[in-house]
């Protein structure tokens, strides 16, 4: 009878030793991990790495309030190493700055190709970034500071706005854009442009040497290229 008293007493203390090593986690609600504006855009706007920590899973709902935009723009966000959006299904907008291009970030893959309502996507200044892959209805894409060197959007038909640069791109197929209005790459390895299936387009950005295969009625604006 004794023995088994203190077996009990023992597991008691070991469990609570164990909440305390964990920082008491296992007490920690989505909202203590995440912060909402109180807008009607319904914007994620904080994230507490301490509690939520660096491997970050985004929940649909934050208490009663649906998530439809993530934006976090801050270097405090370096320190996250992986970030799963495919649970928020009414995604409209994500925004990621760092707003340093040496902050350290792991952050090197997002997918996005579960959160069917997103058409804005901004990545900014995550130079850890090497694979990006999107949802078919997007619209608007930017990416800039990151390595990235693939892009795939071939069956985005909706995008109307594709903007990279400072970036190690190498090659972007448009031939499936028809909508596409404005491309704007700069500070990338394109050689070769082929837009002569984007009957949209109004305003075009490409380094200098840049090869714009047409014909189009875009607006070619070539930039000098900066180390």
């Amino acid at each position: 009878m004794k023995k088994s008293h203190f077996r009990i007493k023992a597991n008691i203390t070991l469990f609570l030793v164990l909440i305390m090593l964990c920082g008491c986690n296992l007490f920690v609600t989505d909202k203590d991990k995440f912060y909402m504006d109180e807008n009607p855009d319904h914007s994620l706007s904080r994230i507490d790495i301490e509690k939520a920590g660096k491997d970050i899973v985004i929940p649909a709902k934050v208490g009663d309030i649906t998530v439809r935009e993530i934006y976090l723009a801050d270097p405090y966000y370096s320190k996250i190493d992986s970030l799963d959006v495919s649970n928020v299904k009414k995604l409209e907008s994500f925004t990621l700055k760092l707003f340093s291009k040496n902050t350290g970030s792991k952050l090197k893959k997002l997918d996005f190709s579960k959160n069917n309502k997103l058409n804005f996507i901004v990545v900014s200044k995550t130079k850890a970034l090497k694979e990006i892959s999107f949802n078919d209805e997007c619209k608007s894409i930017q990416l800039d500071n990151t390595s990235v060197k693939k892009v795939d959007i071939r069956l985005l038909k909706n995008l109307d706005n594709f903007v990279y640069y400072d970036g190690p791109l190498e090659e972007l197929d448009v031939s499936n854009n028809p909508n596409l209005e404005q491309i704007w790459i700069e500070n990338a390895n394109i050689k070769v442009l082929d837009v002569s299936k984007n009957p949209k387009l109004k305003n075009i950005t490409v380094d200098e040497g840049t090869q714009i295969i047409g014909p189009t009625n875009a607006q070619i604006k070539y930039n000098k290229r900066t180390e």
